[in-house]
């Protein structure tokens, strides 16, 4: 099993989700996909005539009306990632972080909640898809991607992984200035508490062990 961070960067190129929906077809199965609002989210707050600006992969609004601008944003991704992974052939389920208290966010950190049901879930087959999202002070906020990618891997108790914009020898162990990534602040921020994040372009997630190049912890 994996968890893997799919960084806005990706998803707004139009030809990288079809792609995904083949190598996860051609895994099987034993993923999570963890997302957040991204370009979609931009473009929300843009048609309500802001200039959006994020604060750590999140967009920045302290209004109800942004936050469920960015909210529809995010549950549409969400529906059109789980479809094409759907018209692939997965079995993908599409899941908001709220849901069942997966993610929370305590003192302006996001931590995982429940997450045996996701680990039930993805070991009969599923992909899951996770919109990062969580309930704060009862309202649905979006929440750090990287970070909610990261603490699920440490709850389920396996590796996270972030993809390259360019190859990287396979099981090689890389420095942050070796990685070639849309954001590497994002690195630091998915890294689990001690632990390592792998590292790879798109097409290494059909091995079924994922990406193998390692970004230390140090």
């Amino acid at each position: 099993m994996l968890v893997v961070y799919l960084d806005p960067y990706f998803l707004g190129d139009p030809l990288f989700v079809p792609g995904l929906a083949r190598d996860v077809a051609a895994r099987g199965s034993g993923l999570v996909l963890v997302h957040g609002s991204g370009e979609r989210g931009e473009r929300a707050l843009e048609s309500l005539g802001r200039m959006p600006t994020a604060t750590s992969g999140v967009w920045d609004v302290a209004d109800a009306e942004g936050r469920s601008a960015v909210e529809r944003a995010v549950r549409v991704l969400n529906r059109e990632l789980t479809h094409e992974l759907n018209e692939a052939g997965v079995s993908g389920i599409g899941l908001l972080g709220s849901d069942r208290g997966l993610l929370k966010q305590a003192e302006g950190r996001v931590v995982a909640g429940r997450t045996g049901w996701l680990g039930d879930l993805t070991s009969r087959g599923v992909v899951a898809v996770v919109a990062a999202m969580a309930v704060v002070d009862g309202v649905e906020v979006e929440v750090d991607a990287a970070r909610a990618a990261g603490v699920l891997a440490e709850s389920l108790e396996v590796p996270v992984a972030a993809l390259t914009t360019a190859s990287v020898a396979p099981g090689s162990a890389l420095t942050m200035d070796e990685v070639r990534v849309p954001d590497t602040d994002a690195l630091g921020r998915i890294r689990p508490e001690g632990g390592s994040v792998r590292v790879g372009t798109r097409p290494t997630l059909r091995d079924s062990s994922g990406p193998s190049a390692l970004l230390s912890a140090n």
